[in-house]
């Protein structure tokens, strides 16, 4: 499967700009699980989130696919059963509790802007 995809692909990716619909839902997807994290992911996190981004795409996709065909092969199936295992368990790893985001005290906020202006 990965190797008939790979094949297709084009050698050079055409330069996009970020307003079709796939787009949208790959930043939306994004930014919300940044936020669902509480602001500051780790490189682990940020991983997490791109794959869970990633595949909540592939999982729309196929959703929309159903709609408008009604049904799924038992191969499409299975994929369909596969991305959205995958996309459970990587959400699970990033957490299922929102961590809120807290604003900094005014203490925080004025040092790190004092932090800012003097290391421009």
């Amino acid at each position: 499967m990965v190797k008939s995809i790979l094949g297709r692909l084009p050698s050079k990716v055409p330069p996009r700009d970020g307003r079709s619909p796939d787009a949208v839902l790959l930043r939306k997807t994004k930014a919300a699980l940044v936020r669902h994290i509480g602001g500051r992911p780790t490189a682990t996190q940020r991983a997490l989130i791109d794959r869970a981004a990633m595949l909540t795409l592939h999982v729309a996709r196929m959703d929309a696919k159903a709609i408008m065909e009604g049904e799924f092969s038992a191969h499409a199936s299975k994929q369909y059963l596969a991305w959205s295992n995958s996309l459970s368990r990587t959400l699970a790893k990033i957490g299922l509790e929102a961590v809120p985001q807290v604003a900094p005290d005014m203490r925080s906020y004025l040092a790190s802007k004092a932090s800012a202006a003097a290391h421009p």
